[in-house]
Parts: C-alpha cells; structure tokens; sequence
C-alpha cells in the first residue's frame, strides 16, 4: 500500500480557512492564474482527509483542478468530485459536473458549459477511497488541492489597437529549468517559510521575480534557503537573508545551482522531473541531469 498524500499543507496566509479537514473555502483568484481551494488534513473531518474548496473566475477559457504532494516518491489514489456553474445571458445558469479518480499528483480538467458567456464558480471536493480508508497499512498525510485557469477575454470588452503590457511591477527576471517551468515564490509571498515551487514560466508574474548577487538568490527582500539545512531531499523554501551557507548557491557551467552547505554536493533540483505546477523544489545530489539545471535571471 502506498504512502498517503502529503502535499502544501497548511499556509500563514489561509490558515483560518484550511486549519479543519473538511473546510470550504470562497476564495478570490490570486497569483494570476492560480488559487488555493483547500487542505485535506484530518482525520476526524466527515469523510476523513477531505477537504471541499470553491473559486470564482470570470469568463475562464479552461479551468483545471490539481492534487499534489509533498512526501518524496509518495502518491496517491484521490477521488476528485467536481462542479462547474457559470452564467449565460441568454439562457441562464448552465453547468458541468464529475467525479474521476486519479493518482496524485493529479490533475483535473474541468469541462466548461459550452454556451457560460460569464464568470463561473468552480467548487471541488477531494477525498480519499474508503478501500484506501480501511486498509491497516495505510498512513494517510495531508493534501491540499489548488485551481489553475486560463482567462478569456470578457464578452464587452472593447478592443484595443495597441496591445499593452499585464504586469503590475518593475519587469520579471525568472530562474528557467525544466521543461519550461521557473523558480517560484508561491503566493508572490514574503514570509518566511513559504514554499518555493516550479510554475509555468511568465513575463508579467512578480512571484517568478529574483536577483542574484553574492551568491544568495533574493526576491521580496527573502533568501532562497535549504530548509533547516536539512540536506538531501530537503524542501526550499523563503528565509531571512543571513549570509548562512544553507543560503548561499554557486552557478557552474553546467547550469546547476550548487549549495555551499553539505560540503558543496547538493543542487537545487526539481524532484522527479516534475511538470507539475505547484512541486515544492527540494535540495539533491548533484547529478548533472535535465532537472537540475537552471538559467539564472
């Protein structure tokens, strides 16, 4: 039987909302495509290691719904129920619905009523199966299961000749790896221990921002730092810049982004290879593999 999911499990930011198992959680659309609905932690929640999470859009041109986890080499069946309402001015509400099952980490496209000419709410709940419940080997973790979407442009919006640029801050410079991904401060957050993770690379998205100098990568006035200096499989995360060797990188020629901690034989590395938007980077042997290489900013 394999490992329970475990995967962002609690965040200072939505603490009140997620801190029970089986919570509902309205929540605005934030780090421009990307919304955290909820965190399956408990036990006692009715089913257990559910948790139900709801976001609204408006006019998305796809919405998709993702399960991760955050235990290395750990995965898990999860039963994804789901429902999408959007507005229609000419017919009224319209809606969609289903309930797959899928092995973490898990990702969920959601149909969308063909003719929603409007915002629609997207309300997921995930569980886990009562085989997976009842078996005595079983060790369930937490999970948290977030929203991605694409925006469509509104119905009344008036075109305009010159396109013009999205972002709201000074220009974005990324650290690119694999498979087109980037080093990403999730929630564009400034405190400390927020999770560092990889999500689709942007030109305009402020959590993607990070400089480089004397060998500690900053962004929002935070570190990129080994957590704890646990070493290898150790998660990274956003710290107080201290000048700690936990904190200091050195870029080689490969494109590796070596650690000076532990000797100088850990990399900052995309674990498994992920594509996954939302993966937790994590520190590793350094390997000279695709998902350890990375193009600084």
């Amino acid at each position: 039987m394999m490992r329970g999911i475990r995967r962002l499990v609690t965040y200072a930011a939505v603490t009140g909302l997620l801190a029970a198992g089986a919570v509902g959680a309205t929540m605005a659309v934030a780090h421009a495509n990307f919304a955290v609905l909820c965190s399956g932690n408990s036990p006692t929640s009715n089913p257990p290691w559910s948790c139900q999470g709801k976001a609204t859009i408006p006019w998305p041109a796809s919405i998709s719904v993702t399960v991760t986890d955050d235990t290395a080499n750990a995965n898990e069946q999860v039963l994804v129920n789901w429902t999408v309402q959007c507005t229609d001015s000419t017919n009224g509400p319209q809606g969609t619905a289903g309930a797959p099952t899928a092995q973490t980490p898990a990702t969920i496209n959601l149909t969308l009523p063909i003719s929603a000419d409007g915002q629609c709410t997207a309300t997921a709940t995930v569980s886990l199966p009562a085989g997976e419940l009842s078996s005595a080997n079983f060790k369930p973790t937490p999970f948290t299961v977030f929203l991605d979407y694409t925006p469509a442009a509104s119905p009344t919006a008036t075109p305009t000749p010159t396109p013009t640029s999205t972002s709201s801050g000074p220009p974005v410079h990324p650290i690119k790896g694999y498979d087109g991904k980037c080093v990403d401060d999730r929630q564009n957050s400034s405190a400390n221990r927020a999770k560092i993770i990889i999500w689709t690379c942007s030109g305009s998205d402020q959590a993607l921002n990070w400089t480089f100098s004397n060998g500690e990568f900053k962004h929002n006035g935070k570190c990129l730092n080994d957590q704890g200096n646990g070493g290898n499989r150790s998660h990274v995360i956003l710290w107080s810049c201290n000048g700690a060797s936990n904190e200091k990188w050195s870029e080689l020629a490969n494109g590796e982004l070596k650690l000076q901690s532990h000797g100088g034989t850990l990399c900052l590395d995309d674990p498994r290879s992920s594509t996954t938007n939302g993966t937790q980077l994590i520190v590793y042997t350094c390997t000279d593999s695709a998902n350890q290489r990375w193009s600084l900013p």
